[in-house]
Order: C-alpha cells, then sequence, then structure tokens
C-alpha cells in the first residue's frame, strides 16, 4: 500500500502543479453553479417537483462524462509523451501496484470535484432544505462512476501513445454506454440497455436509492479497468 500510497501523491502533486486541473476545477465549479442558480430562478414562486440539488448532482454526472476523459488521459499516455515511461517502468514496484497508484490519482482528482459541489449543497439547504438520504446516494453514486471512469481512463491511457488519442477514446467509451443507456428499455434491446447503460445505473442514485445492482455496476467497471491495465502493463513490460 506504501508504493500505491507513493506513486498516487507523485502524480497528484503533478496534477495540481499544472494548470490542467486547476481549469477543470474552475470550469467545474461554474457550471455547477450555474446549473444551481437556474435551478433556484426556475422555482422561484413555486413548489419544486424534487430537491433542488438533484439539478446539481445530475449536472455534475454530465460533467464528469466530459472531464474524465482530461483528467485521466495522461496516467500513462502523458508519460511516454514526457519521455519518462521507461524510467516509471523501472520502479520496484508490481504492475498491479503501478496502476492502482495512478489511477487512485486520478480518482482523488475526481473526489475532489465532486467536494466543490458542497458549498452548492450549503447554499440549497439555506434557501429549501436537504433529504440528507438521497443526498448521501446521489454523492455516492458520483463516486462510484468517478472509480468507473478514472480505471477505465488508467486502461485506455495505456493503450495509446497520446494523451489526446487516450481522451477521444475514453470519451467515447463512456459515451458509448451513454447511449446503450438511452435505448427504449421495452425494445429489442431493452435488457441489454438497462444492463449495460450508464443512464439507468446512475438515476437510481440520483433519486435518492442504493441499488446493490447498480453498485456492483461500477464496482465492475472500475474493477474491469484496473485488470485490464495490468494486463496490459504487464505484456507490455514482456515485450520489453
Amino acid at each position: 500500500m506504501n508504493a500505491v500510497w507513493h506513486l498516487c501523491r507523485r502524480d497528484l502533486v503533478a496534477a495540481f502543479a499544472s494548470p490542467l486541473a486547476w481549469l477543470v476545477l474552475a470550469a467545474w465549479g461554474f457550471l455547477t453553479g450555474m446549473m444551481l442558480a437556474l435551478t433556484v430562478w426556475s422555482v422561484v414562486g413555486r413548489t419544486a417537483d424534487s430537491p433542488l440539488y438533484v439539478g446539481v448532482l445530475s449536472t455534475g454526472f454530465t460533467l464528469l462524462i466530459v472531464l474524465a476523459p482530461a483528467l485521466s488521459m495522461s496516467a500513462f499516455a502523458g508519460e511516454r509523451q514526457q519521455g519518462t515511461m521507461a524510467l516509471l517502468m523501472t520502479v520496484p514496484v508490481g504492475d498491479g501496484a503501478l496502476v492502482a497508484g495512478k489511477a487512485l490519482a486520478v480518482f482523488l482528482v475526481m473526489v475532489s470535484l465532486i467536494a466543490a459541489l458542497i458549498p452548492h449543497l450549503i447554499a440549497v439547504a439555506l434557501v429549501s432544505g436537504l433529504a440528507p438520504g438521497q443526498l448521501v446516494a446521489g454523492l455516492l453514486g458520483l463516486v462510484l462512476a468517478a472509480a468507473a471512469a478514472a480505471s477505465l481512463g488508467t486502461w485506455i491511457s495505456l493503450l495509446v501513445e497520446a494523451p489526446v488519442t487516450a481522451y477521444v477514446l475514453t470519451f467515447g467509451v463512456i459515451v458509448v454506454l451513454v447511449l446503450v443507456g438511452a435505448l427504449p428499455p421495452d425494445g429489442v434491446f431493452g435488457p441489454l440497455a438497462q444492463g449495460l447503460g450508464l443512464g439507468p445505473r446512475i438515476a437510481p442514485f440520483l433519486a435518492g436509492r442504493i441499488e446493490l445492482g447498480c453498485v456492483a455496476y461500477f464496482l465492475a467497471l472500475t474493477a474491469g479497468g484496473l485488470v485490464l491495465a495490468r494486463s496490459v502493463l504487464t505484456a507490455r513490460r514482456l515485450e520489453g
């Protein structure tokens, strides 16, 4: 675990020493803040159909789809671009620890974005009120989605040479999962949409429900990405 944390801390320091993480954080804060303002404005003078923070959490999920690939694209592809991949491969840790450290760093950056929602939630509490159970479920859904995106992004970053390519491919994979979930639930591919689609799996969390199947879905994506990344790294090491 020490090796994983040291690798994670190295990447966290590098991430927050560059403008990209701060630009992403600023964009996240601005867009979620705008969503909160629009939500509050839309319910002035009438009763809201759902807690006001649901719109903020939904916006956060949408932004994760766009921003997560930007945060994970340099996990390994950035090392190649900077010429430090060979040096990284000489670090005396196992392939699993190396992948875990990289993915954990990406995940923690995403968690910092989710934590940045707290001021918005406090603002909502001041003007309306909070349903603690629904709020916890929504935040848990975002954290699980962040873990899955970090894992898949780390894996894809190992497959390509350039960070931009990693971004495009990771974004493409996430969009495919979103589109699958948008298929009609009563159609021929309904079971596929409900089983593999991202939308149907995040929806219960935003509605305040923690369903075991949805938790297992995100954990499976996370574990699958880590296993695939470790396999790719091991294969590259054997190739020399």
